[in-house]
């Protein structure tokens, strides 16, 4: 029951979300605006130059966030590559698979020592939320988008029964062994010296990825700022947790435009927008994937034994 409760949230939101895109679609797609905006940002080679540098700088920093949580003496290239063949494989999969492959290719170079790969990717993804939950409730007041105070307290008591159903799973559960080793290397990490560290670099790389709404928004609006563009990249990629499809397509631009509708703009305008800043995202995901591939060659056949060992530790 408690393992259905947040799927069954999860299709629900998702499925709603796909609805709106298609309705979004078919009345406030224009082929014509969407093909200005991309030449108009191709016009402006420093400003793309801007968004990969800075596309780039915040995968840096998350890849220093999992080093520094982890183990110093396993090489950087290593957690950059786990981290770009998650982008890689969470536009090419459905359902987030990407993180699996992250947690891969750690447990992979650990010789098959999953513990610490799971619950430093699921700590790190924790404090990711925790920052784009953060950039978007500050965002709002500081905007002056309305955010009512009884939907906050509803959001947290919704969070907190949540996740109370699930620890009543986990201690019901058959795998309630498994489940406290797990729970002591999350507390270890969490308890590391470096933690505090970890939290500033997370704030300062979403704070990075930033650069790619604001890139593609300015070009039609010069009042766009980015703070703007801050709350809109933490709602967008926030929704990600509700994605169906892959690289959140669907659902990311249901979000994007919605609140760049809030800030101003119209639908039509807000629609080009988020397809033209996902669609930067999906050619650096593929870019990506061949980075990762050439800092850290996977191996296919080694990961798929590794996947059938996931629930081991040491």
């Amino acid at each position: 029951m408690g393992k259905k409760i947040p799927q069954l949230v999860k299709w629900t939101v998702g499925l709603l979300l796909v609805i709106l895109f298609i309705i979004l679609l078919f009345n406030k797609f224009s082929l014509s605006v969407v093909i200005s905006f991309s030449l108009s940002l191709l016009d402006h080679p420093l400003w793309l130059l801007i968004m990969i540098v800075g596309y780039t700088a915040s995968f840096l920093l998350r890849g220093w966030c999992w080093q520094l949580l982890v183990d110093h003496q396993i090489k950087f290239r290593v957690y950059m590559s786990g981290i770009f063949y998650s982008l890689f494989f969470n536009h090419l999969l459905p359902f987030k698979g990407g993180e699996a492959v992250r947690m891969g290719v750690l447990a992979q170079e650990q010789q098959g020592k999953w513990g610490t790969a799971i619950q430093s990717v699921v700590l790190l993804r924790i404090v990711d939320l925790f920052w784009l939950g953060l950039f978007a409730i500050v965002g709002a007041a500081l905007i002056r988008i309305n955010v009512h105070l009884h939907f906050l307290i509803g959001s947290v008591f919704a969070l907190v029964a949540l996740g109370l159903l699930v620890i009543l799973f986990l201690k019901k559960s058959k795998f309630r062994s498994f489940t406290r080793s797990q729970l002591l290397i999350l507390r270890d990490l969490m308890t590391s010296p470096y933690f505090p560290v970890v939290l500033v670099l997370s704030c300062a790389s979403w704070i990075a990825e930033g650069v790619v709404v604001f890139g593609v928004a300015r070009l039609t609006e010069t009042t766009f700022t980015y703070l703007n563009a801050m709350w809109v990249t933490a709602l967008s990629v926030g929704a990600g947790v509700f994605q169906l499809a892959p690289g959140g397509f669907a659902t990311y631009e249901s979000v994007m435009s919605f609140s760049l509708n809030q800030i101003g703009f119209g639908w039509e305008e807000a629609l080009s927008i988020a397809l033209v800043t996902h669609a930067f995202k999906y050619l650096y995901s593929f870019a990506a994937g061949l980075v990762a591939y050439y800092l850290y060659p996977l191996q296919f056949r080694k990961l798929k034994t590794f996947l059938k060992k996931k629930g081991e530790t040491s």
